[in-house]
């Protein structure tokens, strides 16, 4: 939740649980610009929820997920890029500031890893960031939903693969818009960069983050934003697109060097507004406004799928349906405080293989690369980062598209309601394939791309409209297949699967306030392999879930007055080698177990 609204009742609670942990001094008091004026008597009193939890005795907010692999030795050198506390920065540019590769430890780098480090001086509401470099976005985040003074996190991300980015002096921006109207809370942030020589040994370690291999393998030697420009940027909000509808289509132009001979489309997207709750959408006629009690709920009921579009001319070159992120202080903040939910803070991209369209780009024109959002509704925050591969050894590449099979994604709809009770459903799924060709120093190489994608979707509303229950499930496979001379030479196979189940009760609890009581799950599960010559076989997978369950008391204007909630993480990452697996129990804001483990029958344990 990004929107500024009141929210005086959570901070009246969160002011009377540190005054009854400090009996020697007075909580501090801010002036909020609101009545303070007590409501009148509730009559009769609704019945209370179970006393909160015991607050959380540290204030770090934590992600659970496996830190980047790096070499043994301690960085080569470190940079600090900024530092700088965000307070009123709505409608404000990005905050841009300079950058120089470190003249001690020029390229080549093994590792190369972004370091955010920030705190909320006071309560403050969860904020979309992203950090560019060069108008090329590295890192989208979300601040916690800091429901106490001084919480502090961190972010690690392997940024490797924008090596040819980091080769260059250049400007990083960063775009966190905050506002000081309602809530006190500043954020203060730190930027740095860490770079590392020398080999990623096993030396009992994981041979190697997921992210780095998969479609990547060594990263590119050009990278074009295709984002706003840095004009457009310093006027508005930031070098992301702002998608409001399914038939909005942004696009920038870009010229192609003549001997590209491989091309990765890697975009960035998060839904917000409207679309917060998304992927919990029931489906009922255009006509009809859903207003059921449990607060998560659209605008527009047209369903919970979205699909994240790219296209070159104005024609179709590949898709994603996005991970649904819950920001922080979505569905219940207490879930997500102090763990964060799946990707919240290091949000995933979506890779696209565009090598078979290679052959239509170097005609010597500049192209048009177009970005949608399928079903959407306002709005979304999408760009991407279009990564090329050069041949060194020639001026020139040739290259020509000898497949194309890109039908729509065609849904089943079906939908049975009666006032504010029924159930809807959305299921379908589409394959797509491509192959092209490129001609360069290396040969003649021809790569083909087969892309799966899966979905269903069935929200369920009864008891007038006070029971809503959500099933969604997406499931997809691409693989990759390089042939040179009529023989396979690799392979890429990436197969993702992203369940959430999500269940509200919502009660009248008198007054005017709401108790809803929320039971969550969702995960996201990964599978890479890839096959490359004599290099032989390489897979791993990961599997990533939470399960959280808890309640909050909702006042008139919507806002959480009261509530509690328990998460518990369990993140597990396997390769040909090694084991990581990390759990995390969080009860009542407080984290009861946090345990990590390197070995494999653990994983195996907790797996069956």
């Amino acid at each position: 939740m990004e929107t500024d609204v009141p929210l005086f009742p959570l901070i009246l609670f969160l002011l009377s649980v540190a005054a009854s942990s400090a009996t020697s001094m007075d909580p501090p008091s801010y002036d909020y610009g609101f009545d303070a004026t007590p409501p009148p008597p509730l009559s009769p009193p609704p019945p209370p929820p179970s006393p909160p939890a015991t607050p959380n005795t540290t204030l770090e907010y934590m992600d659970p997920t496996l830190p980047p692999l790096l070499p043994t030795q301690i960085p080569k050198c470190s940079l600090q890029i900024f530092q700088r506390d965000f307070a009123h920065t709505v409608g404000s540019p990005p905050a841009s500031f300079a950058y120089t590769p470190p003249p001690d430890c020029p390229a080549p780098w093994s590792r190369v890893i972004l370091d955010l480090s920030a705190s909320a001086s006071d309560v403050q509401k969860d904020r979309i960031a992203a950090i560019w470099l060069s108008g090329a976005e590295i890192l989208r985040t979300s601040t916690p939903f800091s429901l106490a003074p001084g919480v502090f996190w961190r972010v690690r991300k392997d940024v490797t693969r924008y090596t040819a980015l980091l080769r260059r002096p250049s400007r990083l921006s960063i775009m966190l818009e905050n506002s000081n109207t309602t809530l006190p809370g500043v954020y203060s942030v730190n930027v740095s960069l860490h770079f590392y020589r020398g080999a990623v040994g096993d030396n009992g370690r994981l041979t190697a983050h997921p992210v780095i291999r998969g479609l990547y393998r060594e990263p590119a030697d050009v990278i074009i934003p295709i984002s706003r420009s840095a004009v457009e940027a310093a006027a508005g909000p930031g070098f992301w697109f702002r998608v409001t509808n399914e038939t909005e289509v942004q696009t920038r132009t870009v010229p192609i060097p003549n001997n590209t001979y491989r091309a990765v489309l890697e975009v960035y997207v998060s839904h917000h507004g409207d679309d917060e709750y998304w992927y919990a959408n029931p489906l009922r006629s255009n006509d009809v406004t859903v207003a059921v009690g449990d607060g998560i709920a659209s605008k527009k009921p047209n369903g919970g799928f979205r699909q994240v579009v790219a296209t070159i001319d104005g024609k179709y070159v590949g898709s994603a349906v996005p991970f649904p992120v819950i920001s922080p202080g979505s569905v219940n903040p207490f879930f997500w405080a102090p763990v964060a939910a799946i990707g919240a803070y290091d949000h995933p991209s979506y890779e696209l293989e565009l090598t078979p369209f290679v052959g239509k780009l170097l005609d010597g024109r500049a192209h048009e690369f177009g970005l949608t959002v399928k079903e959407s509704q306002p709005y979304w925050l999408v760009d991407a980062n279009l990564h090329l591969w050069l041949d060194a050894w020639s001026d020139a590449v040739e290259g020509g598209l000898v497949r194309y099979k890109a039908p729509p994604l065609r849904l089943g709809r079906q939908a049975d309601w009666k006032n504010a009770e029924g159930k809807s459903e959305m299921e379908g799924q589409v394959i797509i394939r491509f192959s092209g060709w490129v001609s360069s120093s290396a040969g003649n190489v021809t790569t083909s791309v087969r892309h799966k994608i899966k979905f269903k979707s069935h929200v369920e509303v009864e008891e007038k409209g006070e029971v809503k229950s959500v099933e969604m499930e997406m499931k997809a496979r691409t693989s990759l297949r390089i042939e040179k001379e009529h023989a396979v030479v690799g392979r890429v196979v990436v197969e993702t699967e992203t369940p959430l189940n999500l269940v509200t009760v919502s009660s009248n609890g008198g007054g005017g306030l709401r108790i809803r009581k929320t039971k969550l799950s969702h995960e996201m599960m990964e599978a890479r392999s890839s096959t490359e010559g004599k290099v032989g076989e390489w897979g791993s997978t990961i599997t990533d879930r939470q399960d959280s369950e808890g309640s909050v008391l909702i006042g008139e204007d919507g806002e959480v007055v009261w509530g509690t909630g328990d998460t518990k993480s369990t993140y597990k990452f396997r390769d040909e080698k090694k084991c990581y697996l990390r759990t995390v129990n969080m009860v009542g804001g407080k984290v009861e177990e946090d345990e990590e483990s390197a070995s494999c029958s653990a994983a195996a344990v907790v797996s069956s």
